[in-house]
């Protein structure tokens, strides 16, 4: 996932991670979770989601990132697929926590 204006945050690796697993589940026609620690993903991504919302990606360092998201979750709503994003706890000891921290950092 590189090439954006992003930094070397877990943040940028966390969103390439839901980018590539949404990416992946529209070509092999897919429904996904996608499970996530991260509440920097999680906030930002609700910005485009809801009435009256209208910000610019610009303004988001893994805007690039985020616009191919949106782009697969167009296409997957258009084919019908149902996606879900679900926040999880961040702590130590938390199972599904420490696997999204080692898959995006193999990512």
């Amino acid at each position: 996932m590189g090439g954006g204006t992003g930094g070397g945050s877990s943040g940028r690796a966390k969103c390439g991670v839901a980018c590539l697993s949404l990416e992946n589940a529209l070509v092999h026609h897919k429904r996904i979770a996608i499970l996530t620690n991260s509440n920097g993903f999680m906030s930002v991504s609700s910005n485009w989601v809801g009435e009256g919302k209208d910000p610019f990606l610009c303004h988001f360092p893994d805007g690039d990132i985020l616009a191919r998201i949106i782009n697969v979750l167009q296409r997957k709503m258009n084919l019908g697929f149902f996606t879900i994003f679900n926040k999880l706890k961040a702590h130590r000891g938390e199972f599904f926590s420490g696997k999204a921290d080692r898959w995006a950092d193999e990512g």
